[in-house]
């Protein structure tokens, strides 16, 4: 049976200082390579990164053309992780604590999926990054931060999933945005740290203040003079997926601009 991923994701970090202004005028005659292998790669001023877990069984791709990353991956191992993102390499990186009060996520997905496998898909945020495995497993040098806005698990599945025998996680104090609560969690995944702010009603489109989640991760253990590398567009697959998506990501510095996350 054929199962299917569709997604196009755009989300907008509001109040970040960057290096200069992100070129609109893009090179519509340069073609993007396709790359199937996980290294990270800049085309058209955007950089496209991704992991795929040692139990990964199948294929996968990505492409950027007029602004925009297409993926595809096919996995039909009962295990196994993709993880698939696109950020914006020229956000100047800042400490936790420099993040305006007014940046927020705007993201919007159009998902149609089937069959076995888990998937979740949602900003990821990293900080403190060293690029390297071997730096990362220091042990408190890097955090691997998520907002999940969607998943193919129910939130309260995730919550089993997250404070059961495996990753134990630590239930932090729920927070309320918008009118919604995001339940948040601390793990301790292998060498690194994790924190992860579950939306307990699933949308496809919407904008999530970012500051009052980083200030309750914060109290919780996220260090604030770490360096803040940029929100980063990221879908992860874990189980029997197939399928093909899309991910685009914009930047502005300007905090007073509405965010629209329509398509």
């Amino acid at each position: 049976m054929e199962r299917s991923l569709f997604l196009f994701t755009v989300f907008a970090l509001f109040g970040c200082q960057h290096s200069g202004p992100i070129s609109t005028e893009r090179s519509q005659t340069t073609k993007s390579r396709l790359y199937q292998d996980t290294s990270s790669f800049e085309f058209n001023g955007f950089r496209s990164s991704a992991w795929v877990s040692d139990k990964f069984t199948g294929t996968h791709s990505r492409q950027i053309k007029d602004d925009v990353l297409t993926f595809t991956t096919t996995q039909s191992a009962a295990e196994g992780g993709l993880d698939v993102g696109l950020s914006v390499p020229d956000l100047q990186p800042m400490t936790v604590d420099r993040i305006p009060d007014g940046a927020s996520i705007c993201s919007a997905y159009d998902i149609s999926l089937s069959g076995t496998g888990r998937w979740w898909a949602g900003p990821k945020i990293s900080v403190n990054w060293q690029g390297d495995e071997s730096a990362k497993q220091n042990g408190d040098d890097w955090y691997e931060t998520y907002i999940v806005e969607i998943a193919s698990s129910s939130p309260e599945t995730l919550h089993g999933i997250f404070t059961g025998d495996y990753f134990k996680a630590d239930i932090l104090p729920d927070i309320t945005l918008n009118g919604a609560t995001y339940r948040n969690y601390r793990i301790r995944f292998h060498d690194w740290w994790q924190f992860w702010s579950i939306r307990q009603t699933y949308r496809e489109v919407g904008t999530v203040p970012l500051k009052p989640i980083l200030n309750l991760w914060s109290e919780h253990g996220l260090p604030t003079d770490r360096r803040f590398d940029g929100v980063k567009a990221n879908v992860e697959t874990y189980g029997n997926v197939s399928g093909s998506g899309r991910l685009a990501v914009q930047a502005a510095a300007d905090p007073t601009k509405i965010l629209d996350c329509a398509f």
